[in-house]
């Protein structure tokens, strides 16, 4: 028995001293089996195999970041340069932060295989880098593109033409239906050269002159003898005056009350035989208030009367005169503005159409030798017309 204990021992005791070796060979086996696993294994970024062609590696990183495979261009262009063999890749995204975040995983994959890069911008696109990475025996060249966005193409649709504009016919009126009709002529008194004319015309057949020109007593004279109604053509302040000059012995508003009281006074008294006033111009005065209720007190007080020649929509000079009590009218067709005769016969043709279908018109023309022509010649036709020639004063109310 002690025998057999002593050899047991013995064996315990050898056992013991093989241990450290035993530990060294199994360590060494575990650093050569790990070594060897890590040179036939997987180097990882992530879950991103690195190990295998590059290219493969940056065709995943690109597709993790939403690019389509079309967007995709590889080895486009293989060349040597210095015995290194160059490929050329080119990827496009969406926009630049994507591109910079699929620049950011290339390089950290490039990290991982200890492969030089370099960044550069790509030519004159701003928007789009180059990424060269070293790869040893070969290089690749990758441009990282950003998306030019599609032009914007805004169809427009063919315009249908417009039809050409038509006259709305008028209403016939029934050939029984007459009008009357007032003319006034404006702007005499400059000259006597048609005096003789019109001294012939129908004597109702109104005229307005201008007060302080050389003829204008003298026309307001003859006028009156003839027959026809003489009213005082009033200079007033126009828009844009003084570069539009209504012409001596003019109502401006800036004018006092009792500037505009004298100048009103003074031209009455210019003009003999006189039944009224219309404005020559005027487009400021008789759109201000004040000024024209103290023309119409001046008019009231005499028991004249008042024609609108209405060179403004903003007049206000019908209604001062009905405030003040002073008998007033308005012009509705305006003949000459063209000077041709064709225009002026025309123009008349409108004034008798509204004298019929509204019952009374006043048409104003200009004291012209066109103008004269054409009523000489027309207004013997106008009974036959419809037309009741009558004075301007008739038509006041």
């Amino acid at each position: 028995m002690t025998r057999k204990k002593s050899k047991n021992e013995k064996l315990l005791k050898r056992a013991y001293r093989l241990l450290p070796i035993l530990g060294g060979v199994v360590l060494l086996l575990t650093i050569v089996i790990s070594t060897l696993m890590c040179g036939s294994g997987e180097d990882v970024v992530g879950s991103k195999d690195v190990s295998a062609d590059f290219g493969d590696v940056i065709r995943q990183l690109a597709t993790e970041r939403g690019v389509n495979e079309r967007s995709i261009e590889a080895d486009s262009q293989i060349r040597k340069v210095d015995g290194v063999f160059v490929r050329s890749w080119r990827v496009e995204l969406e926009n630049a932060s994507l591109r910079d975040q699929l620049q950011d995983d290339v390089i950290a994959a490039a990290a991982v295989r200890q492969a030089p890069t370099s960044l550069t911008p790509a030519g004159s696109l701003s928007d789009d880098v180059r990424l060269r990475i070293d790869l040893g025996v070969e290089a690749l060249d990758l441009r990282l593109a950003v998306a030019t966005p599609a032009p914007i193409v805004v169809e427009i649709p063919t315009a249908t033409p417009a039809p050409e504009p038509t006259a709305t016919p008028r209403p016939k009126l029934a050939p029984s239906r007459r009008g009357r009709l007032a003319i006034l002529l404006d702007d005499a008194g400059q000259n006597t050269d048609l005096l003789e004319v019109t001294e012939a015309l129908a004597p109702e057949v109104g005229v307005a002159i201008l007060p302080f020109l050389p003829y204008s007593a003298e026309t307001a004279t003859k006028l009156h003898r003839a027959g026809h109604e003489i009213w005082v053509h009033l200079p007033m302040e126009p828009v844009g005056y003084p570069k539009n000059d209504p012409g001596p012995g003019a109502i401006l508003v800036s004018q006092s009350e009792a500037e505009i009281r004298t100048s009103v006074h003074t031209a009455l008294n210019n003009i003999p035989h006189a039944v009224g006033v219309n404005n020559h111009m005027g487009s400021r005065a008789t759109a201000d208030l004040k000024t024209m209720t103290w023309i119409m007190q001046e008019l009231g007080a005499r028991g004249m009367g008042f024609i609108d020649s209405r060179t403004t929509v903003r007049t206000v000079a019908e209604e001062a005169a009905r405030y003040q009590g002073v008998k007033a009218g308005r012009r509705h067709v305006f003949l000459d503005n063209q000077k041709s005769e064709r225009a002026i016969l025309s123009q008349l043709e409108e004034a008798i159409y509204r004298a019929r279908s509204q019952g009374s018109a006043l048409a104003i023309g200009h004291y012209t030798a066109s103008t004269v022509r054409v009523l000489e010649r027309e207004l013997p036709t106008l009974p036959g017309r419809g037309a009741d020639l009558v004075a301007p004063s008739e038509l006041l109310r």
